[in-house]
């Protein structure tokens, strides 16, 4: 069995977003909406250590994540240690890779899974966290990879970041992890019908949807995201997948709002949204 846990279902900026006023923060700030803190995922097989937890994406609020989920939590047999036991990096965003500098304080070197050109951009990280804990980086291949006993993965290459199909080989469970989508590539296209669980990038409803609280903004797909409106929406309905379901929304995405017509539409399509805490076993 594969067990995921959303420790974090929004864009980079959270929700509500420090300095923004939209509709949707000015609702997370009054309670009317639930806030979210920024993307990463949780998961095990859960055949195998009950300790043995990865992360997808180490986003800036981490901490908080780590204490919001006790199974991320140190255990009380010695007075330093950690259940995670590995990193992977979709891209180099800062907000996806910020929280491997909150990981810190410990000895062993922090291992880490990600394509060359995201460590090449993320060269500087090894200078910074050299006087602390040395990273282990890990190639990551188009092939399955052992990870943990019966649990695989393997890499799925997009145009500027990467999706993560996750394979249970004791139970067959398959899940596949991209939060950052701006193609849907031949590739993409056959993990998702290989795939019984997908979190799928749900960042922008449309594509002009950022400069209508900023204007000049670039657009959805100009920041490698496919709109869900008139890109993913049609695609993912069509997907044979048993959950499907949005994650990584920016704070302006109309789909946070429960009852807008936009929640309605993905709802109706049979795909769920993200919310942190969300927790699947398959």
């Amino acid at each position: 069995m594969i067990r995921i846990h959303i420790l974090g279902s929004a864009a980079g900026g959270g929700l509500p977003q420090w300095n923004c006023a939209c509709a949707n923060c000015a609702a997370a700030r009054a309670g009317k909406i639930a806030p979210q803190t920024q993307s990463s995922i949780a998961i095990s097989s859960e055949s195998e250590d009950k300790r043995q937890w990865f992360l997808i994406n180490a986003s800036p609020d981490l901490p908080r994540q780590i204490e919001n989920m006790p199974e991320l939590q140190p255990h009380r047999d010695s007075p330093r240690n950690t259940p995670i036991r590995a990193v992977f990096l979709t891209n180099a965003d800062i907000d996806h890779a910020l929280g491997l500098f909150l990981l810190r304080q410990d000895e062993a070197p922090l291992v880490v899974y990600a394509a060359d050109q995201t460590r090449t951009a993320l060269a500087w990280i090894d200078g910074v966290l050299a006087r602390f804990r040395r990273i282990e980086w890990r190639k990551i291949s188009a092939d399955f990879q052992s990870l943990s006993g019966s649990l695989g993965f393997r890499a799925i290459q997009l145009p500027g970041s990467v999706a993560y199909q996750f394979r249970d080989d004791s139970s067959g469970a398959t899940a596949l992890f991209a939060p950052i989508v701006g193609e849907l590539t031949e590739q993409l296209r056959n993990a998702v019908d290989a795939s019984a669980v997908i979190l799928f990038d749900g960042t922008f409803w449309t594509d002009g949807e950022l400069a209508t609280v900023r204007p000049g903004a670039r657009t959805s797909r100009e920041m490698n995201h496919l709109p869900i409106s008139d890109g993913s929406l049609d695609f993912l309905r069509q997907s044979p997948a048993r959950r499907k379901i949005f994650t990584h929304m920016n704070n302006t995405n109309p789909i946070l709002r429960p009852g807008s017509r936009e929640r309605a539409q993905v709802e109706q399509a049979g795909i769920a949204i993200a919310r942190d805490g969300l927790e699947i076993v398959l």
